[in-house]
């Protein structure tokens, strides 16, 4: 079967829309794209320089801790020599005191009395042991021990005399003394009290002819 379409033919004419053109909009995709590079490098620029700051930073801060440490180092050993000085003070002024004292003390021993011990602390207790051709001599020179700063008590233990059992004729006639009492080195010269431990000076031998007239005991220290 043949078929035949007799319809008049119709034609459309079909308008075309707005074209918006293509290079503004590449344009602007430039523009955009050139900003945000440029953000981004100024970004990157500035977080290199803020890590160079924070490492120059961190360099000085080393630099510090190594003038601290150098700085404590100093106060420490500053410290230590502080101590060796006033240690080394400390005993020679503990050696000046016992050299006055025993100036004083030869300078108030009579001529006709000696001492054969003497053990004494700085701030304490002390002892002597002598010999005296009266009882007499022991008394005054109890009393010129007694003006001494240092001394604060004077107490005799015992006064005795060997009589014929002496080994020599000063002996004989000698009288043995014991003195014991208070005393404070550094009270007497107002001077701040060392820790010190006892002090035990030589004791004098007593001759066997004449008496030392003023020698007193030595090897304080």
């Amino acid at each position: 079967m043949i078929k035949v379409n007799l319809q008049p033919k119709v034609s459309v004419e079909v308008k075309e829309g707005f074209k918006m053109p293509v290079w503004p909009a590449i344009l602007l995709l430039i523009v955009v794209a050139a900003g945000a590079g440029s953000t981004y490098w100024t970004m990157q620029q500035k977080k290199l320089a803020a890590e160079a700051e924070i490492k120059r930073y961190d360099f000085q801060l080393r630099d510090f801790q190594k003038v601290i440490t150098q700085y404590e180092s100093a106060i420490e050993e500053k410290d230590y020599l502080k101590g060796k000085r006033d240690f080394v003070n400390g005993i020679s002024q503990n050696q000046k005191l016992w050299i006055d004292f025993f100036d004083k003390l030869k300078e108030r021993i009579p001529k006709d009395t000696w001492i054969t011990n003497f053990q004494g602390e700085r701030a304490g207790i002390y002892n002597i042991e002598g010999n005296a051709f009266s009882y007499a001599s022991i008394g005054f020179f109890m009393l010129q021990f007694k003006s001494i700063p240092a001394i604060t008590t004077v107490n005799l233990n015992n006064a005795t005399s060997q009589g014929s059992s002496g080994k020599s004729a000063v002996e004989a006639i000698a009288k043995q003394f014991k003195l014991s009492g208070n005393m404070n080195l550094a009270g007497a010269s107002g001077t701040t009290p060392f820790p010190s431990a006892t002090r035990t000076p030589v004791a004098g031998a007593a001759p066997s002819g004449t008496p030392p007239a003023t020698t007193p005991p030595t090897g304080a220290r």
